[in-house]
């Protein structure tokens, strides 16, 4: 590997994963159900790393962990499914405030 060079996160994470999901079929270790329950939080996760590389942009990292944070909350028990989806309006507000405050200039 050359100096300087950066690996991208996102490659060691499929990597990973795939691993992971590859033992899971050949009976290795019992990966499904725990991804199943836990996926949410790679979203959360994925926000707060986009928020830490790039702060001036939040629109999307904020949208990400506030998704994650639901569905995951959903899956733990704590939200009921169908109350998390009765809010996707929230969603287009969001989206509409982004292009209202960036000057529909995509920059969330």
């Amino acid at each position: 590997m050359a100096s300087g060079r950066r690996i991208p996160f996102s490659g060691i994470l499929l990597v990973v994963f795939g691993g992971l999901f590859l033992a899971d079929q050949l009976g290795a270790i019992a990966f499904g159900h725990v991804f199943t329950t836990w996926w949410p939080a790679l979203l959360v996760l994925a926000g707060l790393l986009n928020l830490l590389e790039r702060p001036v942009s939040v629109f999307t990292p904020i949208i990400m962990i506030t998704v994650g944070a639901a569905l995951l909350l959903s899956n733990l028990g704590y939200m009921k499914f169908a109350s998390v989806w009765r809010l996707w309006p929230l969603v287009l507000i969001a989206m509409g405030l982004n292009i209202v405050f960036t000057g529909g200039k995509g920059k969330g």
